[in-house]
């Protein structure tokens, strides 16, 4: 998504950039046998302290940078409704201004809908039902097809969601907390923290990735927000954040203002998630060369992706050479 790239690069003088298991064969072995050369460990995730969370900045933001699928498995069925805007100024001139806006609902059995849009007329649609992707621009028709990874949904379902998790980690380090006690969001008792600019921010962390080195040498200028997070699993119901960022580039001075609100609505209640009509739907060519190019390498290490229509795993073949070029007059080849 566009926000979760906030915390990334400039776009210009600042960027804003746009925010991706098969059956095993007989004569093959199975992915879980091949410990970490094919699946990563799965370490168990620990629960959150609300206690600390109240108060040390480093436990909220594993309550806030946590994926929206952690969120999922903690919560009923729900409504999750965000909203962002990111302005730039430079010498009181503002240079970047864009809003955001986004809106997931979950449905039975893993369906979803989701959709994005922003002040730049850009946006996105995913539907998830009955097995089937269905994605869409803004303005566009839709395009079907199977997930490419059993991950792929969870996955395009996080990146809706990963505005709150770019948006706290780029004003972390300069925030207070305060346990203000009980509250309820949509029937739910939750735990409601205050944050507030810190008198003593602490030092930004190192960046490892070159698009991100601007951020060590930002300072965080203003910071005010609200979070209720869940008694019992510790997720965030509510989020309130806004913030004011120094930063510079190539020699010049910059402001960025960011501010962010989320709220989950409709707890337990499944949203009645629907493909979209045929007329509305066009095929989407797969792409095939990679996955056979693959299933080929890994042949007798690791399950095909690729299947037949009747659902089973045929031996790989690799994929054909591009045709020789034609010989030059003259030539004897």
């Amino acid at each position: 998504m566009i926000r979760a790239a906030l915390a990334s690069l400039p776009r210009g003088v600042f960027a804003l950039a746009i925010m991706s298991g098969a059956c095993g064969r007989a004569e093959g072995v199975a992915d879980q046998e091949l410990g970490n050369l094919v699946v990563d460990t799965k370490v168990a995730e620990k629960p959150i302290d609300l206690d600390a969370a109240a108060k040390d900045p480093a436990e909220l933001s594993r309550a806030l940078m946590r994926p929206y699928r952690s969120i999922v498995a903690a919560l009923p069925a729900h409504t999750l409704t965000l909203a962002s805007k990111t302005t730039v100024e430079e010498a009181g001139k503002i240079t970047d201004d864009l809003g955001e806006s986004t809106v997931i609902q979950l449905g039975d059995a893993a369906a979803f809908h989701g959709e994005y849009t922003n002040t730049a007329d850009y946006g996105r649609e995913i539907t998830f039902v009955g097995g089937k992707l269905y994605l869409r621009p803004r303005y566009q028709r839709w395009h079907v097809r199977a997930p490419e990874t059993a991950d792929e949904p969870a996955a395009l379902r996080d990146g809706l969601f990963a505005p709150i998790a770019a948006t706290w980690d780029l004003l972390a380090p300069a925030a207070e907390l305060t346990d203000l006690g009980p509250a309820q969001v949509a029937g739910r008792t939750g735990r409601k923290i205050a944050i507030k600019l810190s008198p003593a921010p602490r030092a930004n962390p190192r960046e490892t990735v070159t698009q991100k080195k601007w951020r060590e040498q930002r300072t965080i200028e203003e910071l005010t927000g609200e979070v209720v997070l869940d008694v019992e699993k510790g997720a965030p119901l509510a989020v309130k954040l806004a913030g004011a960022i120094g930063f510079q580039r190539d020699g010049r001075r910059f402001r960025m203002r960011v501010s962010l609100t989320s709220e989950v609505t409709g707890l337990g209640t499944a949203v009645a998630i629907t493909a979209p009509a045929e007329t509305e739907v066009v095929a989407t060519p797969e792409r095939l060369r990679e996955v056979d190019d693959r299933d080929y390498l890994l042949q007798g290490i690791a399950p095909p992706l690729r299947k037949a229509p009747d659902g089973a795993t045929p031996a790989p073949a690799p994929a054909p050479d591009p045709a020789p070029a034609p010989a030059k007059p003259g030539s004897t080849k």
